[in-house]
């Protein structure tokens, strides 16, 4: 129990002067650290021996404990306040994200002959960045910028090669025609995807998650992207440290 649910489940018990000095200490708390028992008992006009039995009520074993825990109700109350302000699509994004699977694509990027990136609309910018990531390590990686180009390097691809296609919806039906092309060729097929069931899911050998939330405003689509880049992120890194195994 926190301070408030012990005065609470203790009320029964507390004098007129117990709750003066329960008073004083829900004014002080953020500044009770510094305090001794002397000085909040000299402050309420009472002995420091009242306040350690007020400490006794409360099912503290002493007056240093209640400091001590205290100090960890706040620290809590600070961690919630600000897990509250971070964007729900990091939060998710981070409980999908699976370090032994980042790994595992990591592996498989550093023995690729080429990576190919493929995304349209949106999600363009987000395999371009992936390309420059990987080019810091000078791994031959290529993004494209519409359908042609993505057909041609899909029938021309190597067996050797990785399909990186970045589809927040996996319904694309002009991506799922060259997924299932370069499934039958035998090419290796990796899936970045919100986290839904989708075509894209059946099709591909691997399958990265993220978490994003649709949002319009004025009609206009400023859906947070924020759980992508992360997820890309992480990735690049857990490429950048394992590079040189």
């Amino acid at each position: 129990m926190n301070f408030e649910e012990r005065v609470l489940f203790h009320e029964f018990q507390l004098n007129d002067t117990d709750d003066m000095i329960v008073d004083y200490i829900r004014k002080r708390r953020e500044e009770l650290n510094s305090i001794t028992i002397k000085q909040i008992a000299a402050d309420n006009y009472t002995a420091p021996n009242t306040v350690m039995r007020l400490c006794k009520k409360l099912g503290y074993k002493g007056f240093a404990e209640l400091k001590v825990l205290l100090a960890e109700e706040k620290k809590k109350h600070d961690q919630e306040i600000m897990y509250d302000r971070i964007p729900k699509s990091i939060m998710k994004t981070l409980d999908l994200i699976s370090y032994d699977q980042l790994l595992l694509v990591a592996d498989k990027i550093k023995n690729a002959r080429t990576c190919h990136f493929i995304g349209v609309g949106d999600s363009r910018t987000s395999c371009e960045m992936m390309v420059k990531n990987l080019m810091c390590q000078d791994k031959n990686s290529v993004s494209y910028v519409d359908y042609h180009d993505i057909d041609y390097r899909v029938k021309h691809c190597h067996k050797k090669d990785i399909l990186f296609f970045i589809s927040v919806s996996g319904e694309n039906e002009r991506l799922l025609k060259v997924a299932r092309e370069a499934k039958e060729r035998g090419i290796c097929i990796i899936s970045i995807k919100h986290f839904s069931e989708n075509s894209l899911s059946k099709i591909a050998d691997i399958l990265m998650f993220f978490w994003r939330e649709e949002r319009m405003v004025n009609g206009y689509n400023v859906t947070d992207r924020l759980g992508l880049e992360l997820l890309l992120r992480q990735l690049s890194e857990v490429f950048w440290r394992t590079y040189w195994i």
